[in-house]
Protein backbone atom coordinates (compact mmCIF):
# COMPACT_ATOMS: atom_id res chain seq x y z
CA UNK A 1 0.00 0.00 0.00
CA UNK A 2 1.57 2.81 -1.01
CA UNK A 3 1.43 6.66 0.90
CA UNK A 4 -1.02 9.36 -0.18
CA UNK A 5 0.32 11.69 -2.39
CA UNK A 6 0.47 15.76 -0.62
CA UNK A 7 -2.06 16.53 -3.59
CA UNK A 8 -4.35 13.36 -2.64
CA UNK A 9 -4.15 14.65 0.78
CA UNK A 10 -5.04 17.97 -0.39
CA UNK A 11 -8.03 16.94 -2.35
CA UNK A 12 -9.53 14.82 0.55
CA UNK A 13 -9.22 17.31 3.17
CA UNK A 14 -11.01 20.30 0.26
CA UNK A 15 -13.88 17.65 -0.69
CA UNK A 16 -14.24 16.76 3.28
CA UNK A 17 -15.09 20.50 3.83
CA UNK A 18 -17.62 20.34 0.90
CA UNK A 19 -18.86 16.93 2.14
CA UNK A 20 -19.76 18.63 5.60
CA UNK A 21 -21.11 22.47 4.67
CA UNK A 22 -23.56 20.31 2.17
CA UNK A 23 -24.49 18.58 5.31
CA UNK A 24 -23.09 14.87 4.24
CA UNK A 25 -21.17 14.40 7.51
CA UNK A 26 -21.69 10.64 6.79
CA UNK A 27 -19.48 10.46 3.87
CA UNK A 28 -16.74 12.06 5.35
CA UNK A 29 -14.98 10.05 8.48
CA UNK A 30 -14.91 7.00 6.79
CA UNK A 31 -12.62 8.29 3.49
CA UNK A 32 -10.45 10.04 5.32
CA UNK A 33 -9.40 7.18 7.79
CA UNK A 34 -8.44 5.23 4.97
CA UNK A 35 -6.25 8.05 3.89
CA UNK A 36 -4.56 7.95 7.62
CA UNK A 37 -4.51 4.10 7.39
CA UNK A 38 -2.28 4.55 3.94
CA UNK A 39 0.12 6.32 6.32
CA UNK A 40 0.10 9.99 5.81
CA UNK A 41 3.55 11.19 6.35
CA UNK A 42 3.30 14.99 7.00
CA UNK A 43 2.00 15.43 10.73
CA UNK A 44 0.22 18.74 9.44
CA UNK A 45 -1.78 16.90 7.31
CA UNK A 46 -2.50 13.97 9.69
CA UNK A 47 -3.84 16.66 12.08
CA UNK A 48 -5.82 18.15 9.86
CA UNK A 49 -7.75 14.82 8.97
CA UNK A 50 -8.23 13.94 12.35
CA UNK A 51 -9.76 17.35 12.83
CA UNK A 52 -12.43 16.98 10.17
CA UNK A 53 -12.84 13.61 11.54
CA UNK A 54 -13.77 15.23 14.94
CA UNK A 55 -16.11 17.65 13.41
CA UNK A 56 -17.88 15.20 11.10
CA UNK A 57 -18.18 12.83 14.43
CA UNK A 58 -19.51 15.82 16.17
CA UNK A 59 -22.42 16.76 13.63
CA UNK A 60 -23.50 12.97 13.83
CA UNK A 61 -23.50 12.93 17.81
CA UNK A 62 -20.65 10.27 18.30
CA UNK A 63 -19.06 12.03 21.50
CA UNK A 64 -16.20 9.08 21.32
CA UNK A 65 -15.63 9.40 18.09
CA UNK A 66 -15.11 12.99 18.30
CA UNK A 67 -12.60 12.71 21.63
CA UNK A 68 -10.84 10.20 19.89
CA UNK A 69 -9.90 12.81 16.84
CA UNK A 70 -9.48 15.68 18.85
CA UNK A 71 -7.60 14.30 21.01
CA UNK A 72 -5.02 13.34 18.40
CA UNK A 73 -5.28 16.54 16.50
CA UNK A 74 -4.33 18.04 20.01
CA UNK A 75 -1.32 16.03 19.99
CA UNK A 76 -0.19 16.13 16.03
CA UNK A 77 -0.89 20.53 16.16
CA UNK A 78 1.33 20.12 19.83
CA UNK A 79 3.75 18.12 17.95
CA UNK A 80 4.01 20.77 14.90
CA UNK A 81 4.45 23.66 17.37
CA UNK A 82 7.46 26.05 16.27
CA UNK A 83 8.61 29.22 18.07
CA UNK A 84 5.31 31.74 18.54
CA UNK A 85 5.13 34.82 16.32
CA UNK A 86 4.25 37.03 19.72
CA UNK A 87 5.83 36.47 22.95
CA UNK A 88 3.43 35.81 25.72
CA UNK A 89 4.07 39.11 27.05
CA UNK A 90 3.25 41.13 23.57
CA UNK A 91 0.47 38.82 22.90
CA UNK A 92 -0.75 39.83 26.57
CA UNK A 93 -0.64 43.19 25.86
CA UNK A 94 -2.74 43.18 22.41
CA UNK A 95 -4.90 41.31 24.66
CA UNK A 96 -5.54 44.06 27.12
CA UNK A 97 -5.68 46.70 24.05
CA UNK A 98 -8.66 45.03 22.59
CA UNK A 99 -9.97 44.74 26.27
CA UNK A 100 -9.69 48.72 26.49
CA UNK A 101 -11.51 49.01 23.40
CA UNK A 102 -14.63 48.11 25.46
CA UNK A 103 -17.24 51.05 26.88
CA UNK A 104 -16.32 51.48 30.81
CA UNK A 105 -19.41 49.85 32.33
CA UNK A 106 -18.47 47.06 30.31
CA UNK A 107 -15.11 46.68 32.22
CA UNK A 108 -17.17 47.09 35.25
CA UNK A 109 -19.61 44.03 34.68
CA UNK A 110 -16.27 42.16 33.30
CA UNK A 111 -14.18 42.88 36.70
CA UNK A 112 -14.70 39.23 37.92
CA UNK A 113 -14.09 37.52 34.99
CA UNK A 114 -10.35 36.63 34.12
CA UNK A 115 -9.30 36.59 30.91
CA UNK A 116 -6.43 33.90 30.93
CA UNK A 117 -3.97 33.45 27.62
CA UNK A 118 -3.26 29.53 27.10
CA UNK A 119 -1.35 27.87 24.26
CA UNK A 120 -3.94 25.60 23.47
CA UNK A 121 -7.13 24.29 25.02
CA UNK A 122 -6.24 21.45 27.77
CA UNK A 123 -6.56 17.94 26.98
CA UNK A 124 -9.46 17.95 29.72
CA UNK A 125 -11.39 20.51 27.63
CA UNK A 126 -11.07 18.95 24.47
CA UNK A 127 -12.38 15.78 26.34
CA UNK A 128 -14.74 17.73 27.38
CA UNK A 129 -16.41 18.60 24.34
CA UNK A 130 -13.91 21.67 23.27
CA UNK A 131 -12.46 22.03 19.25
CA UNK A 132 -8.80 21.75 20.17
CA UNK A 133 -8.97 24.77 17.64
CA UNK A 134 -11.06 27.26 18.81
CA UNK A 135 -9.94 30.62 19.49
CA UNK A 136 -11.32 31.23 22.46
CA UNK A 137 -13.62 30.01 25.11
CA UNK A 138 -15.59 31.23 27.22
CA UNK A 139 -16.38 28.70 30.76
CA UNK A 140 -18.74 29.88 33.48
CA UNK A 141 -22.20 31.16 33.24
CA UNK A 142 -23.11 33.81 31.33
CA UNK A 143 -24.74 37.67 32.83
CA UNK A 144 -27.81 37.32 31.46
CA UNK A 145 -28.39 33.60 33.82
CA UNK A 146 -26.69 35.08 37.00
CA UNK A 147 -30.02 36.71 38.42
CA UNK A 148 -31.45 32.99 38.25
CA UNK A 149 -29.02 30.98 39.20
CA UNK A 150 -27.68 32.91 42.16
CA UNK A 151 -24.09 34.48 43.04
CA UNK A 152 -20.69 32.34 42.17
CA UNK A 153 -18.00 32.67 39.64
CA UNK A 154 -19.30 34.43 36.60
CA UNK A 155 -16.40 31.84 34.50
CA UNK A 156 -13.09 32.62 32.45
CA UNK A 157 -12.70 34.16 29.67
CA UNK A 158 -9.88 31.58 27.50
CA UNK A 159 -7.97 32.81 24.96
CA UNK A 160 -5.80 30.00 22.30
CA UNK A 161 -2.49 31.44 20.97
CA UNK A 162 -1.42 28.77 19.32
CA UNK A 163 -4.98 28.63 17.32
CA UNK A 164 -5.01 32.11 16.83
CA UNK A 165 -1.51 32.76 15.12
CA UNK A 166 -2.21 29.35 13.07
CA UNK A 167 -5.59 31.19 11.13
CA UNK A 168 -3.79 34.35 10.81
CA UNK A 169 -2.15 35.65 7.59
CA UNK A 170 0.70 38.15 8.95
CA UNK A 171 1.23 40.17 12.66
CA UNK A 172 -1.57 42.81 11.57
CA UNK A 173 -4.12 40.21 11.02
CA UNK A 174 -2.94 38.50 14.34
CA UNK A 175 -3.51 41.38 16.07
CA UNK A 176 -7.35 41.95 14.60
CA UNK A 177 -7.76 38.27 15.27
CA UNK A 178 -6.43 38.57 18.57
CA UNK A 179 -9.11 41.81 19.26
CA UNK A 180 -11.52 40.07 17.58
CA UNK A 181 -11.94 36.64 19.54
CA UNK A 182 -11.60 38.94 22.89
CA UNK A 183 -14.68 40.62 22.09
CA UNK A 184 -16.06 37.55 20.61
CA UNK A 185 -15.82 35.59 24.18
CA UNK A 186 -16.65 38.73 25.57
CA UNK A 187 -20.10 38.67 23.70
CA UNK A 188 -20.69 35.18 25.26
CA UNK A 189 -20.62 36.03 28.88
CA UNK A 190 -23.21 39.00 27.97
CA UNK A 191 -25.39 36.18 26.73
CA UNK A 192 -25.22 36.38 23.23
CA UNK A 193 -25.00 33.16 21.05
CA UNK A 194 -23.73 32.27 18.11
CA UNK A 195 -26.59 34.04 15.56
CA UNK A 196 -25.94 37.31 17.96
CA UNK A 197 -22.24 37.38 17.42
CA UNK A 198 -22.88 37.31 13.54
CA UNK A 199 -25.36 40.17 14.09
CA UNK A 200 -22.46 41.77 15.60
CA UNK A 201 -19.76 40.88 12.91
CA UNK A 202 -17.78 38.86 15.48
CA UNK A 203 -18.28 35.16 14.26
Amino acid sequence: MTSPTPGEVERAIDLAWERLEAGAAREVAAPLRALLARGVTDTGARADLQHLIGLACEELGDREGTTAAWLETLRLDTECDEVRELGATEFERIVGAALDELPAEVLERLRNVPVIADERPSAEMVADGTDPRVLGLFHGVPMPEMATLGPGSAGTIHLFARNIEAVSADEADLREQIRVTVLHETAHFFGFDEDGLRRLGLD
